[in-house]
């Protein structure tokens, strides 16, 4: 959180959004734009070449995965097609990615066929994470204008914790004029056992709601600051880090509306249980009762089931298409399913 006092008024400077007259809506077919938000786990997107700063070994051409230049560009290529038709056909128009290996791969990713004439370009946020596996955001070039980026580290309790990966926060223009806050998480695994690991999910649930608490403070509060956070948060919309420390809810009470907690299925499937471990939750500005103005499309919450994604046979048909099972080499796309939702902007030319 360090410097993060001075990029909010650098912030507050470029893009506070002045009041505009509201544009009545119609409702039988709204004005305006609808927003395509989605987050989407790659499922640990390296490239074939070793580096010596992070360890990646597991992904290389002679580790025990056998992972090479043809199995990259296959998962490539499918996380592209996936990507390319995510919003009902088109790319989206904001997307929260996490578990990739560095800025190389995300190039990779938009030079695939599917991709490279997209409009989409992307931040992309290094971490200090051991594995190297980082945070990004894409963006339609034309209808999010970033102003302003931080990258929030997040503490982990204990001397001899391992660092982990940043939360990527940034501030853009959309169409109307309007200032949205992003912020793509991907918090600490739950390796170790639920109990054991939840600690660090705490830390970076404390980590985040302290950014929301300072951007509430510059923008007017929740009911005028617009902020959407996505990410693989390795726990539920009902466990505490989310639900109490991070205070994101059904109702918005404490200033965060979480959509996915009310909805059933998810978007990781494991011992046949699907849980919501990747989500979409907003600020109260965006609730579906201010139809005036930029909000949340109501039932707009879900996760992309394409066949593709999913695998068509087998003990495990239905689940996420992954890559790999252990070590044995399926080929899909990812062992996590792309969320997304929707904000209609009325004001959106």
């Amino acid at each position: 959180m360090q410097n993060f006092s001075w990029w909010l008024v650098f912030v507050a400077f470029l893009g506070h959004a002045v009041p505009s007259e509201v544009v009545a809506q119609n409702r039988s077919k709204p004005k305006g734009l609808d927003l395509c938000i989605a987050h989407y786990n790659l499922e640990n997107l390296f490239d074939t070449l070793n580096d010596v700063k992070v360890n990646d070994e597991d992904f290389l051409p002679q580790s025990e995965l056998a992972w090479n230049s043809v199995r990259y560009y296959t998962k490539l290529g499918k996380l592209a097609k996936v990507i390319a038709g995510l919003n009902q056909g088109n790319v989206p128009d904001l997307m929260g990615l996490c578990e990739m290996e560095n800025e190389g791969v995300l190039k990779d990713l938009l030079r695939q066929p599917e991709l490279r004439r997209s409009p989409l370009t992307y931040l992309h946020c290094p971490s200090n994470d051991p594995r190297g596996i980082d945070v990004a955001l894409l963006y339609h070039k034309s209808r999010f204008k970033p102003i302003a980026r931080q990258n929030l580290t997040v503490d982990l309790p204990g001397d001899t914790a391992s660092p982990t990966r940043k939360i990527l926060l940034v501030s853009g223009k959309i169409p109307s004029g309007d200032t949205l806050h992003i912020l793509v998480n991907h918090w600490p695994s739950r390796r170790g056992g639920l109990e054991k690991s939840a600690p660090n999910r705490y830390a970076a649930a404390r980590c985040l709601r302290k950014a929301v608490d300072s951007l509430f403070a510059l923008y007017g509060g929740p009911n005028s600051c617009s902020i959407i956070i996505t990410g693989d948060f390795n726990d539920t919309p009902q466990d505490a880090s989310i639900r109490l420390l991070l205070g994101a809810d059904s109702t918005g009470s404490r200033g965060l509306y979480h959509p996915f907690s009310t909805i059933n299925g998810g978007s990781y499937c494991f011992q046949d249980r699907w849980e919501w471990l990747d989500q979409i939750i907003l600020s109260r500005s965006l609730l579906p009762s201010n139809t005036s103005q930029n909000h949340y499309v109501i039932g707009s919450a879900q996760a992309s089931k394409d066949e593709s994604m999913l695998q068509q046979e087998g003990k495990f048909k239905g689940y996420p298409y992954r890559t790999y099972a252990g070590n044995r080499y399926l080929g899909g796309p990812s062992d996590h399913l792309p969320v997304l939702l929707r904000i209609h902007c009325p004001r959106c030319p």
